[in-house]
């Protein structure tokens, strides 16, 4: 059985919240080198921009048909020092003093739609456009001869050009709509904060098909190519979004009818309405009257503001400073070795340690402290072979394979002599 360890950094491991928020970073089974250089490829950027599109104009309403697609949270308090709780009425009448909207998702229809010709640089499209993860990617190995400067080119800098995407439609959005002020209810002056949503399990909220959005960045800096890499263009969208004269509406149920009980004698055998309509007041009521179901409901006009965000970036070599995880080849000798010793760990009780390891050849247990010092004197006589002038002889087999008293692993990159494996 393996062991398995929570490691929240930068969280107390006696509060709820690190139980639920924070980093997991376990790196117990892995041994470092010390710092030094590396070659590594990152991802250098070289333009950060953004963009905003004219805002589009879209009639929201979150009752009728599409109750079911909004859930609706409201919180009354009462303005006074009355100890009658807020109540919602049919004929509540709000004023709304503040609004704004948290928008949760914001993308084309459906994700992806975005074709290389929508997408040119100095009039001229790009080589082709993906998507992932939320992210378009433009390609530019063929377009970036054309709108390279040769000035730019002789002092090693990047050529600023006029990007443009252009007719991105249609649009799916989900947000969270947030109101605040206050509510004429039951008699009382109240104060309310409502918050309607998408429900998790609902559609998104569509924008008609006709309602499309171009974006223009006037000074985007692409690099050159270099040894065949060619600049990549990356962008995503968002969106900010204002409620216009917008209206809380009161929706209640009719109400339940009174049906006598069975065996009864009265006269009067049709159902009847209690209480009498108007139906108040809505939750909570009196226990002895059937609740009556109120909710809200959003009216208004969204602006909505589509929003792009463009990064250039080219692969671009750097040498680092730097320690390097130890972990051995998939595969190898060395990986199966360390994997047999991870599944010897068994989780002790409450009388005993937590976690006990023992060697192959012996019966003894350790604590959990001597196993990963076992484990790691497995990472570091990994490379020390028989043949290692640095290991003495030995008549046992396997001790001439691997020698615990190996005096230096060889590290995966050496900054100077062979970076390969011949012995």
């Amino acid at each position: 059985m393996k062991q398995h360890r929570l490691a929240d950094a930068g969280t107390n491991s006696q509060s709820c919240l690190g139980h639920a928020c924070g980093t997991n970073i376990d790196t117990e089974g892995i041994e470092f080198t010390r710092k030094q250089p590396h070659l590594t490829y990152i991802d250098k950027v070289f333009s950060f921009n953004e963009d905003a599109s004219c805002p589009i104009l879209f009639n929201l309403n979150t009752g009728s048909q599409n109750a079911d697609d909004f859930q609706v949270k409201l919180l009354l308090n009462g303005c006074d020092c009355s100890d009658v709780p807020c109540t919602l009425t049919r004929d509540a009448v709000f004023e709304i003093c503040s609004t704004f909207v948290v928008v949760e998702y914001f993308n084309t229809r459906p994700p992806g739609n975005i074709i290389a010709s929508k997408v040119t640089l100095d009039g001229f499209p790009v080589d082709a456009v993906s998507y992932s993860n939320g992210q378009y990617t433009a390609k530019t190995a063929n377009v970036l001869s054309r709108v390279q400067k040769d000035r730019c080119l002789d002092k090693g800098l990047p050529t600023k050009a006029f990007l443009l995407i252009s007719n991105v439609a249609p649009w799916d959005l989900r947000a969270t709509y947030v109101l605040e002020g206050t509510v004429s209810t039951g008699g009382r002056l109240c104060r309310f904060h409502a918050e309607i949503s998408n429900t998790p399990d609902s559609a998104n909220t569509s924008l008609p098909t006709g309602s499309s959005s171009n974006f223009a960045i006037r000074n985007l800096s692409l690099p050159c190519a270099i040894n065949g890499i060619s600049p990549d263009i990356n962008f995503q969208f968002n969106a900010r979004i204002n409620m216009v004269n917008p209206r809380l509406v009161v929706n209640c149920e009719t109400c339940p009818p009174l049906i006598p009980p069975k065996g009864t004698s009265d006269a009067r055998e049709t159902p009847q309405s209690f209480p009498p309509v108007p139906c108040y007041p809505c939750p909570p009521c009196p226990p002895a009257i059937n609740p009556v179901n109120c909710t809200v409901s959003l009216v208004t006009a969204l602006a909505i503001e589509p929003e792009v965000h463009v990064e250039a970036v080219r692969r671009t070599l750097f040498c680092l400073e730097a320690c390097e995880g130890l972990q051995p080849c998939q595969g190898s000798v060395a990986a199966a070795e360390i994997e047999e010793d991870m599944e010897e760990c068994i989780i002790g009780g409450v009388d005993r340690p937590d976690c006990c390891c023992y060697p192959n050849d012996s019966n003894d247990f350790h604590d959990c402290d001597d196993s990963k010092e076992h484990i790691r004197d497995v990472l570091k006589r990994k490379s020390c072979y028989k043949e290692s002038a640095e290991c003495e002889d030995d008549s046992n087999e396997n001790e001439r394979r691997y020698r615990k008293d190996c005096k230096q692993s060889r590290t995966a990159f050496q900054f100077h002599g062979s970076n390969g494996c011949s012995w």
